[in-house]
């Protein structure tokens, strides 16, 4: 699962602190992390990373027997399969493309207290990037365009090899992005080449409702995620 292995990834840069079994936790002692995120598949996509304490401590929290996670979109429902690398223990679901328009609720059920039961999110309207020049100079404008715009949240992102990763948000959603020259920079060190295959990440966000029984917050997100690649050349 593509947003499954990028989030995963993103922390493990960070440097994950451990992990704690919720057998030891009461949900008011909780956070959570949630995203109900389609890419240009169209299947949503349900993550859902849950941490003993406040997120940014990084504790995450691995569910016990008697606790599971629990997805549902219209007719359909699923319980959240557990992904763990080193410490960082994720749970996830992919749901059909049909579900895409559905309000998402995730529930927290658990044998020691009443849990969560009632994070919602809806996934924000589709959109579609326009084709972008295989090649482009970091000396130059980088102008991206999609459609239909809308007024969700919008950030982006680019990552690659030879490039230092730069994001920053979208001001309204105007179905056009300019990424300054020279925004994009080589990265430093020995070796590295002056010309790489690069992704530009584009997500449309609409924030849900998280359950106030996670006593330290968190978050559930809907959005859409779109990408296309290109060779960033000096």
């Amino acid at each position: 699962m593509r947003t499954l292995w990028i989030g995963f990834a993103s922390l493990a840069a960070l440097g994950a602190c451990g992990t704690e079994s919720s057998d030891s936790l009461l949900t008011s002692g909780m956070s959570a992390e949630m995203t109900v995120s389609v890419d240009e598949s169209g299947a949503p996509a349900v993550a859902v990373e849950l941490f003993d304490g406040d997120p940014g401590q990084l504790i995450f929290v691995d569910l016990a027997q008697g606790d599971s996670l629990i997805a549902t979109a219209g007719t359909d429902m699923m319980t959240l399969q557990k992904e763990q690398l080193a410490t960082i223990v994720e749970y996830s679901a992919q749901f059909p493309a049909s579900d895409a328009t559905e309000t998402f609720t995730v529930a927290l059920q658990r044998s020691l207290d009443a849990g969560a039961p009632a994070s919602g999110a809806n996934i924000p309207d589709a959109f579609a990037l326009d084709p972008v020049a295989t090649s482009q100079s970091r000396a130059a404008d980088l102008v991206v365009t999609w459609s239909p715009s809308d007024s969700d949240v919008m950030t982006w992102d680019v990552e690659g090899t030879c490039i230092q990763g730069a994001s920053g948000m979208i001001q309204g959603d105007p179905g056009t992005l300019t990424i300054a020259a020279s925004t994009l920079v080589k990265a430093a060190g020995n070796g590295v080449a002056d010309s790489c295959q690069v992704t530009l990440t584009i997500l449309r966000q609409h924030a849900g409702v998280l359950d106030s029984h996670f006593g330290h917050g968190g978050s559930i997100v809907g959005e859409q995620i779109r990408s296309a690649t290109f060779t960033s050349t000096p």
